[in-house]
């Protein structure tokens, strides 16, 4: 599992549109984002995936998804959240929502086991190779007045690393809808890196479009301590910027 936080990384080891396309920064590896208030259209390498309130669906290239002449399999896999104890709940602007019920639904291919560079910790290159991650949930969250609602979420990766840098785009978004269909909340979160390797630099932030705002401690080592999360996912594993437009 690649970005689930706190004892879940532990536990399992491992988002006609508006708006202009969200551009990784200069050099990143890209996942292209078209995404207004009511839908998120996601393009990456040999993957795509549609979010609206009403579903979130995915189509994967398995010919081309992630870097296939890097040599490794696809691997996909599904993970019953709801059964998953003391999960972080969603902190939003509108209500903290509990997960209850969600199969969280994963497709990933790693691209390199070389160990990503600063500020990426050794404890988190331990549990996560460098990869091309899809991930999506559909399920019922509780409000802090007992009200359920839904939850949709699409949760992307896409890393490169070569001799010169490390490169990555990590989106998530996600609606909570109440039973009526109104959206009470969504998150868009979309996380960018680009490290050069020869002289350390990096240059990281988060984007932040939505109305979920959320820290948390991930526990994975220094600069871990005040980390951009989504309830029990985090958008990258360290401290950063977070930008909100």
């Amino acid at each position: 599992m690649h970005r689930i936080a706190g004892i879940v990384v532990l536990v399992l080891t491992l988002t006609a549109l508006s708006g202009a396309p969200v551009a990784a920064q200069h050099g990143a590896a890209g996942i292209e984002v078209k995404e207004n208030g009511a839908r998120v259209k996601a393009d990456g390498p040999g993957f795509r995936v549609k979010l609206t309130k009403h579903a979130v669906r995915t189509r994967i290239d398995e010919a081309r998804f992630g870097i296939p002449d890097a040599g490794f399999a696809i691997e996909e896999s599904q993970v019953d959240l709801g059964a998953v104890p003391n999960l972080r709940p969603f902190e939003c602007e509108n209500g903290t929502y509990q997960l209850v019920e969600g199969i969280f639904e994963t497709t990933l291919r790693v691209s390199s086991t070389e160990p990503r560079p600063l500020p990426y910790t050794s404890a988190y290159n331990e549990f996560s190779s460098v990869l091309t991650f899809v991930g999506t949930l559909d399920g019922v969250v509780t409000n802090e007045d007992g009200e359920q609602l839904r939850i949709l979420v699409s949760d992307l990766v896409h890393e490169v690393i070569t001799p010169d840098v490390f490169e990555s785009t990590t989106p998530i978004h996600a609606f909570i809808v109440d039973a009526d269909g109104r959206v009470r909340d969504r998150a868009s979160l979309i996380g960018q890196v680009n490290i050069d390797r020869a002289s350390g630099e990096a240059v990281h932030r988060i984007v932040d479009r939505g109305t979920c705002h959320q820290e948390a401690d991930l526990e994975l080592g220094p600069g871990t301590d005040r980390a951009t999360v989504f309830g029990p996912f985090f958008v990258l594993p360290f401290n950063t910027t977070v930008v909100m437009p």
